[in-house]
């Protein structure tokens, strides 16, 4: 048994010189960096919160541009704004535009097809098209401020003047962080699939049935995906999957497809209704459809290019930016 150790030990050094003489020639050619990096984690232990603040000492250590190895993956820090510069111009900017493929990310973003994480590409430029000359055109930008977020802006101040009226005092204590989420779902909801949510006669009640799904789903998909990443430097601990961050990641993301498909089908089963009644050239007026009912006109010419996978990337993107700061929404609540 003892021998059969030795053995082990003996291959385990072999293959680690083996791969450090194989790829020496390669580092050579990256930027300075740390010298020392522990085995397996590289330079992993030397990042701490907050990453800016280890990042700009490294960076005064080692020069404006480093290298560093995290597990098992490279990466290049940039600390000078003049740098940052050079490389999103010119030639360079097309060189560095794909985005890193994460494993921890792959069931969030459809296999890599939202356009956050997409690379540049047919698929890129497409999604691309589509945002600016379809869903975010001009009119159709002026249409969605002057109707659509200025009633749902109403809708929120007279739901809070209930909840005020029927407190003790005429006061109430709210959260406004949960007000502007529901805000801000609201408006999503009617511009891409021109859907309101619904709303309990209970004046305290602060967020929708349907917003209040999409915030659960999205406050369990940020910290799971924040504890999965660490697969994309360690693959050993995505295997062990030891505190079943992966099962519990796929059952989260499978209750936002389900919410999503039956978006939808809900839809595509209007737009068959308009096509009936009115034909088909006035069932194409983008101008009076959701973001999906344009994406599902768009479908029919092109199938192999609009499919469900591209449409759901869209509709999650736009669903996710409801969990930002609602700094639009903040700015014509204090003009109305």
């Amino acid at each position: 048994m003892e021998r059969f150790y030795y053995v082990a030990v003996a291959t385990f050094v072999l293959v680690f010189l083996l791969h450090h003489l194989l790829t020496r020639k390669k580092q050579q050619r990256l930027p300075p960096g740390p010298r020392f990096a522990y085995p397996i984690l590289g330079h992993l232990p030397l990042l701490k919160k907050p990453l800016q603040t280890s990042f700009a000492d490294l960076v005064s250590r080692h020069g404006p541009i480093i290298h560093l190895r995290l597990g098992r993956r490279h990466a290049v820090v940039v600390g000078s704004a003049a740098v940052a510069k050079e490389c999103f111009s010119g030639e360079l900017d097309v060189a560095i535009a794909n985005r890193p493929h994460f494993p921890s990310a792959r069931e969030v973003t459809f296999d890599y097809s939202v356009l956050t994480a997409v690379n540049y590409g047919a698929l890129w430029r497409t999604m691309r098209r589509v945002s600016t000359v379809h869903l975010l055109s001009a009119h159709r930008v002026n249409v969605m401020s002057d109707t659509v977020i200025a009633r749902e802006l109403r809708v929120m101040v007279r739901r809070l003047a209930r909840a005020s009226a029927s407190a003790p005092g005429d006061a109430a204590r709210v959260e406004l962080k949960r007000r502007l989420f529901d805000l801000s779902h609201s408006v999503l909801m009617e511009i891409m699939a021109q859907t309101r949510n619904t709303y309990s006669d209970d004046p305290e009640e602060d967020m929708s049935r349907e917003a209040r799904d999409m915030k659960d789903i999205i406050e369990e998909i940020i910290p799971l995906v924040g504890a999965a990443n660490l697969w994309n430097y360690v693959p050993l601990l995505r295997w062990l999957d030891l505190y079943g961050a992966k099962r519990k990641l796929a059952d989260v993301v499978n209750r936002r497809d389900l919410i999503f498909d039956n978006m939808i089908g809900a839809e595509r089963q209007k737009l068959r209704q308009l096509e009936r009644k009115k034909g088909e050239a006035h069932a194409s007026e983008s101008d009076k459809m959701g973001m999906i009912g344009v994406m599902l006109s768009l479908q029919k010419t092109e199938p192999d290019v609009y499919t469900d996978t591209f449409i759901n990337a869209l509709v999650s993107v736009s669903s996710c930016t409801t969990h930002v700061p609602m700094s639009l929404e903040v700015l014509l609540l204090c003009c109305s």
